[in-house]
């Protein structure tokens, strides 16, 4: 599976990244994130303790090197563009990493005890096996604890100390809490056999959507503000909802026919292998989740939570790589474990 070189998609035709006029400079980046995130050139100007002009130069700029309209000005300040929507989410990913401490290298003879880890329901049971699988072969003396719940509760249990590691999807940027993306995902609407959009397999028309009985967890939820925002953008009212917090119940419901629901591919591989479920993504507004490895800033001085969680990363890169992980690629900060040759890891199933 190849390296995604980007944190979030652009529709297409958005010239960012590889297809830029030129590179961008961190100043530019820094400035637009201000700007963005600020809502308006002065405040910005003030916050980052420069001239408004020279705010605006640089964000001219860097509209220019990469030949798309970033912001829309109007007499309140700023609104962001598609493309302006799609930078911001990148750079608050790359903005917290470099703000993060850097750490030391932990020696697998320093980590023994309990780690406790609390994982989302989509992803855990193709997780779980294999990093058992890790922890045993790294660290013999290490107590692995597993818990699921859902995005909210995964954020407050690791912000209270609660758990040691959680992987969060798509987490804003929270205080205290150190956070290293690690993949991105396509989410997609899942559909029972009986629904009319259960016929083909391309990518489903946003306009189709209009009416359509939606299952769909808590608003507090990484997947229900990933639709939400999707359906504003478009216009689309988001109704007849009904609200399920349980995965597995959800895909039941879905598969009775009481409606459908938006999920990353992952967590219905098994029912599309068996062929109860059908799995469409959406057109004209894809849908995308950044998957996340999370632990407090204060309790890495424990050489046990770093390591663990770097371990955590190699066997999430390691799925991804090995086509294991459906619709997932590796973010470029990830990036640090060479794909497994298809013969060793033949060799390593049958020993």
């Amino acid at each position: 599976m190849k390296v995604a070189q980007q944190l979030t998609p652009l529709p297409r035709g958005m010239p960012l990244g590889g297809l830029a006029k030129r590179a961008p400079e961190l100043r530019e980046l820094r400035y637009f994130h201000s700007v963005a995130r600020a809502g308006n050139f002065g405040r910005a100007a003030r916050e980052l303790n420069i001239a408004q002009p020279t705010v605006t130069h640089q964000v001219q700029k860097l509209e220019e090197g990469l030949g798309t309209q970033l912001l829309i000005r109007h007499g309140r300040g700023v609104t962001l563009t598609q493309a302006g929507a799609c930078l911001l989410d990148r750079l608050d990913i790359i903005m917290h990493l470099l703000e993060a401490p850097l750490e030391e290298a932990v020696s697998p003879a320093q980590t023994s005890g309990t780690m406790s880890l609390a994982l989302p329901p989509e992803c855990a049971p193709l997780l779980v096996p294999p990093l058992i699988e890790q922890c045993e072969a790294r660290w013999s003396g290490l107590t692995l604890s597993i818990r699921e719940a859902d995005s909210a509760s995964l954020e407050e249990w690791v912000m209270a100390g609660r758990v040691d590691v959680a992987i969060l999807q798509d987490p804003p940027a929270l205080d205290g809490l150190q956070i290293e993306p690690v993949l991105s995902e396509r989410i997609g609407l899942v559909v029972g056999l009986r629904s009319p959009l259960a016929d083909g397999t391309g990518p489903v028309r946003s306009r189709d959507l209009v009416g359509v009985p939606l299952i769909l967890p808590d608003p507090r939820h990484w997947v229900r503000r990933r639709v939400e925002n999707a359906w504003f953008r478009r216009g689309l009212a988001l109704d007849r909802v009904q609200q399920v917090d349980s995965v597995a119940l959800t895909k039941e419901m879905v598969r009775n026919g009481l409606g459908c629901t938006v999920l990353p591919q992952v967590a219905v591989q098994e029912e599309i292998a068996r062929g109860s479920l059908v799995f469409r993504p959406i057109d004209q507004m894809p849908l995308f989740a950044v998957h996340a490895i999370a632990w407090r800033i204060a309790a890495a001085a424990a050489p046990v939570i770093p390591g663990f969680a770097r371990a955590l990363r190699d066997v999430m890169v390691g799925l991804a790589f090995q086509e294991l992980w459906p619709g997932a690629a590796v973010l470029d900060s990830a990036a640090k474990v060479p794909k497994p040759a298809k013969e060793e890891m033949t060799a390593d199933a049958a020993g």
